[in-house]
């Protein structure tokens, strides 16, 4: 499909759902966090502000609690109705058939997950808005054929991002103050035993310094696996006193993050996240490949506008700077 009959075929379908008052189910949404924090929930905002779209509205369908994100006046999850199994086995399935887990098309499942949760709160009337859109629409910037500059009247970020509330239950078993981390497999990091014992003295570094708190789940839910590095002293792991299902992991994860003094983890969608609700961040890659370099210039590009730190640096960068700035204070010596 041309760009110009695609750009031509949204106006149409957004100003028609502007022009009803009928809710509209956006979603659900099964990618990658970092897609979903970048991209499809900024477009759904210049969507709405674009159109004068009321909050109450918005039905927000998203995963693992990630809904919890999205200024909707009702929430959904697509592991409300499908299984987690079953969606990793979707994903696995547009991987091999298309090289991407990315929902560029319009499929029979997604409607039926709306059509459930849109039933669960009697709705018969409604629109879908389905992330197909926002990657059809956004792709030429992720491909490199256009500037950042293409995507401000297709995206809206706020200052900041709002996170999930903090469960007290949870709170009660956090230090006062902590660095959040999260290391996980991927392949700009991968698990190799050189690069798991450099996590973790890094790791046993800042620990010595204030408590971490290690962000994960203990759950599979898509292509990334937890790096596991042991029993580290003042380093807490977040599953062992807040037990997560594959519906609130995300939503737990956000909400304890948004509380850290800083988040240093792997380079990907949960450091992204952290940037977005103010936290200052570390991200760290150890090739960086298949990723687009598009994503890192918009986190960049964010980071610079609101003012919350976003640093993206390799093993070895870290490895030459931090003696710079942890050196023993020298006293000035008049010539």
């Amino acid at each position: 499909m041309s760009r110009r009959r695609l750009h031509a075929q949204w106006a149409i379908f957004a100003r028609y759902m502007a022009s009803t008052s009928r809710p509209i189910v956006v979603g659900p949404f099964r990618s990658e966090t970092g897609f979903e924090l970048l991209y499809w929930i900024p477009f759904l905002n210049h969507f709405r502000h674009h159109h004068k779209i009321d909050r109450n509205r918005i039905i927000a369908i998203g995963r693992g609690g990630s809904a919890a994100w999205y200024d909707a006046a009702g929430t959904g999850d697509l592991y409300e109705h499908m299984g987690l199994d079953t969606a990793r086995t979707l994903s696995i399935h547009a991987s091999i058939q298309t090289g991407s887990i990315k929902q560029h098309q319009d499929e029979g499942w997604e409607r039926h997950v709306c059509a459930l949760a849109a039933t669960s709160i009697g709705l018969t009337k409604y629109h879908v808005l389905s992330p197909r859109w926002m990657y059809d629409r956004l792709e030429p910037f992720w491909m490199g054929r256009r500037p950042l500059s293409w995507l401000d009247d297709k995206i809206l970020h706020h200052v900041r991002m709002p996170a999930p509330k903090l469960d007290p239950e949870i709170a009660k078993q956090l230090p006062e103050s902590f660095i959040a981390m999260r290391w996980y497999a991927r392949p700009t990091w991968p698990l190799k035993e050189d690069l798991i014992l450099w996590t973790r003295k890094l790791t046993e570094a800042v620990a010595s310094r204030i408590p971490v708190v290690m962000i994960g789940s203990g759950l599979h839910t898509d292509d990334h696996s937890d790096m596991y590095l042991g029993g580290i002293p003042n380093v807490l792991y977040l599953k062992d006193f807040a037990p997560q299902t594959p519906l609130n992991n995300l939503a737990i994860q956000s909400a304890v993050i948004a509380k850290a003094q800083g988040y240093v983890g792997t380079y990907g969608g949960m450091a992204q996240g952290a940037m977005r609700w103010g936290i200052p961040t570390l991200a760290l890659y150890h090739q960086f490949g298949h990723t687009s370099a598009a994503h890192l210039q918009l986190s960049q590009d964010i980071s610079l506008k609101t003012g919350v730190p976003f640093v993206v640096t390799q093993p070895q960068s870290l490895d030459v700077l931090l003696p710079l700035v942890m050196a023993p204070k020298k006293e000035l010596v008049m010539a």
